[in-house]
């Protein structure tokens, strides 16, 4: 081996692409019940429902269809996970700046009907073939799984998948169908709710920056 040259060590990080005999298995799949209420935390000036990245953007956020097909609203079991995805994207900053909590909302959606959920996390991994790269590596494999999860004879509205910035919190991706609808519960400013927003950055040794 050449002087000065260090043979990779481990996985490179990036999940596999869909098994080619994914169609012709079920899925693993879970039921988020009518009424159960997802979180989302948004811009305070756009709409909480947003199936992105929106007609003619290529793909942006992780589980963005590859092929443009459909759209995919990202949402978090719970508030704090919806937070972590959100303001929790530098691990290494002590501090969240004013303006990532100033300029945001938190608002919980009640979905109208049973959702179809596949599970991407935990012995979900195994059975559709691949590992929690998916969750925490580069983003491109992570679109062919949508479209491939679309296209299955299963159709499920959505899949779940652990948060890179606290596994212990399951987020959601749903998939934009035309009977998926939500009832929108009390839209808050984060600013509104600086106390809990200050308690869960204590929980992860961070805290908000002065000026607040």
């Amino acid at each position: 081996m050449p002087a000065g040259h260090a043979e990779q060590r481990g996985p490179s990080g990036v999940a596999l692409p869909p098994p080619f005999w994914l169609d012709t298995k079920p899925l693993s799949i879970e039921i988020l019940p009518a009424g159960q209420i997802l979180h989302r935390v948004h811009r305070s000036t756009l709409s909480p429902i947003f199936f992105g990245p929106g007609k003619g953007v290529s793909p942006i956020n992780r589980f963005d269809s590859a092929s443009g097909r459909f759209g995919v609203l990202y949402l978090g079991m719970t508030l704090s996970g919806a937070l972590a995805e959100t303001i929790l994207r530098n691990p290494q900053r002590l501090m969240v700046a004013a303006p990532d909590i100033t300029g945001r909302a938190a608002t919980g959606l009640g979905v109208q009907r049973d959702l179809r959920i596949v599970r991407m996390h935990g012995p979900g991994l195994q059975a559709l073939g691949t590992d929690n790269a998916i969750s925490t590596g580069p983003y491109e494999p992570c679109g062919l799984w949508a479209d491939a999860l679309w296209d299955h004879p299963d159709k499920p509205d959505g899949l779940a998948y652990q948060s890179r910035h606290d596994p212990a919190e399951i987020c959601i991706a749903l998939f934009e169908r035309p009977d998926l609808s939500f009832t929108v519960q009390a839209t808050r400013l984060l600013t509104a709710i600086l106390k809990d927003v200050a308690a869960l950055l204590d929980t992860y040794g961070k805290s908000i920056a002065p000026g607040m």
